[in-house]
């Protein structure tokens, strides 16, 4: 098994999906090997996972807590690195000028995922897109029908299974949508409804497969993005300046949102 930590987060529908069977046949397979089931596997096999991860040596309290501070971090830089190295920067290039030609600018996601989905939304927004971001699944499907040929739809999500998820980009590009994957799994349901496909790098030794360090990974290729569509539909570098003035709304548009506060009365960045 290549990725256990991304194996916790499958149920069996998934798991049959990314190995060319059923759902049943995945269960007699769990059950074939010495477990009662699916779910009794998974708990064996994080239980072992989590073994893994007791540090070798104890350690004081002062230790202890340098050792996971460091730990967090080196993970977070290893995932950006890794990831760095693995995108596609032609596909990359290409989403960029799709958003910046676009009219409407539509994300998707579930679970951590979405809560990054709407921070990303916050960033090409306050760069003068045109963005709607959705957490509740039901909202997605309705908008996905809204979507037209002049419009991208991004899903982002860890292991691209999610249905909910799948079914908003699957429904977005039957109506000719510029659609992207943004995932750790090249081999998954999002992945047949996308014109492009970012890769993320999945953690390795890790407990759960949506952690902080994917998360960040997951950021960085979505301010990439709206940076090089700015960049784009300008049709040249943005300056210093205006970067700086962008990102001082930025932060008043995020503010004026965390204390529940109106913000339509901020105005409009100007290019």
């Amino acid at each position: 098994m290549q990725n256990p930590a991304g194996f916790l987060d499958l149920d069996a529908r998934e798991l049959g999906y990314q190995c060319g069977t059923s759902e049943a046949t995945i269960v007699r397979f769990c059950q074939r090997v010495g477990y009662r089931g699916l779910s009794e596997m998974k708990k064996i096999l994080s239980l072992q996972l989590a073994a893994n991860l007791v540090p070798a040596r104890s350690a004081t309290k002062s230790d202890a807590d340098e050792t996971v501070l460091e730990r967090v971090f080196a993970d977070c830089i290893a995932a950006l690195r890794d990831t760095v190295a693995s995108v596609d920067h032609a596909s990359l290039e290409r989403v960029a000028a799709a958003i910046a030609r676009s009219e409407l600018l539509y994300l998707f996601g579930a679970g951590g995922s979405a809560q990054v989905a709407q921070e990303a939304a916050l960033k090409f927004l306050t760069l003068g897109f045109r963005t709607l971001a959705f957490v509740d699944p039901i909202q997605q499907l309705a908008a996905a029908k809204l979507v037209s040929a002049k419009d991208v739809a991004i899903a982002v999500t860890y292991a691209g299974n999610q249905k909910e998820v799948a079914e908003a980009l699957r429904s977005a590009k039957e109506r000719k949508a510029f659609c992207v994957g943004i995932t750790s799994f090249e081999q998954s349901m999002i992945a047949k409804s996308t014109d492009a496909l970012l890769i993320i790098s999945p953690p390795t030794e890790l407990l759960r497969g949506q952690t902080g360090a994917h998360r960040v990974a997951q950021v960085a290729l979505l301010d990439a993005l709206a940076v090089s569509a700015a960049e784009s539909r300008a049709g040249k570098a943005v300056p210093k300046h205006q970067r700086a003035k962008r990102s001082r709304a930025f932060r008043v548009y995020r503010a004026a949102s965390l204390r529940g506060t109106s913000v339509s009365g901020i105005p409009a960045v100007r290019k």
